[in-house]
């Protein structure tokens, strides 16, 4: 008995000394573990300065003399870049100042619910719902004409074509296209309702947007032709989406960004790949076939900026600020605001540049290196440097 007792003892004061050496070699771990990090300090300390030294800041000091732009009337202007001036449409006027803000001329455009789009030097006021339409450059306006029929949409070339989308009594619309004097080129009616149109860059020939229902659903077609040409260049199948935008690539292939999808057509109107959101669109832009769409999830409460790099094989999602309202894109470069700042990512996802916001601004128009903030009834100016 007295054995067994002796060896009861023996085995707890072994277990009491591995638990005693247990805790001393967690305690030396730790211990190695903080001087490893006082030893190589200056390395993570420096790799963390380097990650925020690579996103530029930029002041975020709002421009003083000729700005902010007050803005008159009821807060539905609209504004545009104009080569290197800035458009403004605003009860009955169109307003050009230089990015200083100068006002360099006072235009008047006597249209009821005008719409103002701009491309390159070219700026497109047309009456919606009216036949009124007007081209305008900086240095002057350069026609003034009646459309057909009543308008519906209408689109601008940077070499400054013209597409117009009208009312039609027999067809569901018709297209018509101008050249840069004015001239009529180019007629088409339509069987199906048309809302996008987009020019390819040598400006004599487009894409355009075909929108019918299917089940209950909207779906879109698009619909590929040249002025010099009566048939069809090609059409592709409908998909089922709203199409909301469309652009070509450099390489005369298309982007096309519809309310639930984003998909790429080659240049003889075959589908190269599709992405869909997995949430509710925000807000959306493409250049020069880059699109950056920015969607909210209502599963996750999340908001992302997908990045489409000519293509929707493999799109770069960034999670952002659930405050993100509008993004832009603007030479290869993808600018989102929120309601504190702007940052400005590359396609491959990576943050570049960024500046504080003060204030609260509904959208921005970027040109050279400047960012144009537009709010209720006026406009500022702030720096922005890559």
């Amino acid at each position: 008995m007295a054995k067994k007792n002796a060896d009861a003892i023996d085995k707890r004061k072994k277990r009491r000394l591995n638990k005693r050496l247990l805790r001393f070699a967690v305690l030396l771990l730790i211990a190695s573990f903080c001087v490893f990090l006082y030893m190589e300090r200056s390395s993570w300390i420096s790799g963390v300065g380097n990650r925020i030294e690579s996103i530029r800041q930029n002041d975020g000091v709002l421009a003083d003399g000729n700005f902010p732009l007050h803005i008159s009337g009821n807060g539905e202007y609209q504004a545009q870049i104009l080569d290197d001036h800035l458009a403004i449409l605003n009860n009955s006027y169109l307003y050009l100042y230089s990015i200083q803000g100068d006002s360099t001329d006072t235009r008047q455009v006597a249209y009821t619910n005008a719409i103002l789009k701009s491309s390159g030097g070219y700026a497109l006021c047309f009456e919606n719902g009216g036949i009124g339409f007007r081209v305008d450059k900086v240095s002057d306006a350069v026609y003034e004409k009646e459309a057909e029929d009543l308008i519906i949409t209408g689109a601008v070339s940077s070499d400054g074509y013209v597409a117009l989308i009208t009312e039609s009594s027999t067809y569901s619309c018709s297209l018509y296209i101008y050249d840069a004097s004015g001239k009529k080129i180019y007629t088409r009616n339509c069987v199906e309702r048309v809302n996008e149109v987009s020019f390819q860059s040598d400006g004599k020939g487009c894409v355009f947007v075909q929108l019918d229902a299917e089940d209950g659903e909207v779906i879109s077609g698009l619909r590929s032709i040249r002025i010099d040409e009566e048939d069809t260049i090609w059409e592709t199948p409908s998909i089922s989406t709203l199409c909301l935008n469309t652009s070509y690539t450099q390489d005369g292939r298309i982007c096309v960004i519809g309310d639930s999808m984003c998909a790429y057509y080659n240049e003889k109107g075959q589908m190269e790949s599709m992405y869909t959101y997995s949430g509710s669109l925000v807000s959306y832009h493409a250049e020069n076939g880059r699109a950056a769409v920015l969607v909210y999830s209502d599963e996750t409460r999340e908001t992302n900026l997908i990045l489409f790099d000519e293509t929707a094989e493999a799109p770069v999602e960034v999670a952002v600020n659930n405050t993100a309202s509008y993004v832009q894109v603007e030479e290869g470069i993808a600018y989102l605001m929120s309601n504190d700042n702007v940052v400005s990512y590359s396609f491959e996802g990576k943050a570049i540049a960024t500046v504080g916001l003060e204030n609260a601004y509904e959208r921005f128009l970027k040109q050279a290196d400047y960012l144009f903030l537009l709010s209720y009834d006026q406009i500022d100016r702030v720096n922005f440097n890559q």
